[in-house]
């Protein structure tokens, strides 16, 4: 009896293995054993990087002082033409709803084609119903107008940060918003404070120089 017992487990044996074969993980077990594995084998993290028209070399320096500077070409125009478009230009700057009373043209040169605008405006970093976040933004502009061509620079630039308040403080983007003082080490991340106001005054540099641009040009 016993033999019979013994022989008939032996023989059922192969049986039980091809049916357990068959079986398998489930679809969503089997993505969480394939992600186990993967997290496994160390796959490096995606290193950060700071979007490219924030990252280092977009702030230039020049003798120690940012100074941001485009040449606008606009083939065919007298400098003549390109100065009255110029001081229409910046004089329309002081007009935006972002600009205080002092903004204003400083000087002109008729002979030379050169205008000159001093601009307190406010910047803006966030706005909700709960806080409102900005600074205000001192600057100058100058624009030298050739024969088809318009140079437009910017820099003396500054902020008065947080006026009227204990955390007031004065910031000078000579000294706060560089690749050495915004940036850190690594070259990946923008510090909180300076970052903020380094990503704000490259949009604005591009907001005021495509706004020249368009008027210039006519485009």
């Amino acid at each position: 009896m016993i033999k019979k017992l013994i022989l008939i487990s032996l023989l059922t044996v192969p049986c039980y293995a091809m049916a357990q074969s068959e079986w398998e993980l489930p679809e969503t077990a089997k993505a969480q054993t394939e992600k186990t594995s993967a997290q496994n084998t160390g796959t490096p993290k995606k290193e950060k990087r700071i979007e490219a028209k924030y990252a280092a070399g977009t702030v230039p320096v020049v003798d120690g002082k940012v100074v941001f500077e485009t040449n606008i070409s606009v083939p065919g125009a007298s400098a003549d033409a390109l100065y009255d478009l110029a001081i229409a230009a910046v004089t329309e700057i002081t007009k935006q709803p972002n600009q205080y009373e002092l903004s204003r043209i400083t000087a002109v040169n008729k002979n030379e084609h050169i205008v000159a605008a001093y601009f307190e405006e406010e910047m803006v970093f966030s706005n909700s119903l709960l806080a409102r976040d900005f600074t205000e933004f001192r600057y100058t502009l100058i624009l030298k107008c050739s024969d088809g061509n318009v140079n437009v620079v910017m820099n003396r630039m500054s902020y008065d940060y947080e006026k009227g308040r204990k955390t007031h403080a004065t910031y000078h983007a000579n000294k706060f918003i560089t690749d050495e003082e915004a940036i850190n080490k690594k070259g990946n991340k923008l510090y909180r404070l300076n970052g903020k106001f380094r990503k704000r005054t490259i949009d604005r540099k591009d907001e005021i120089f495509t706004f020249v641009e368009q008027k210039v040009t006519g485009k």
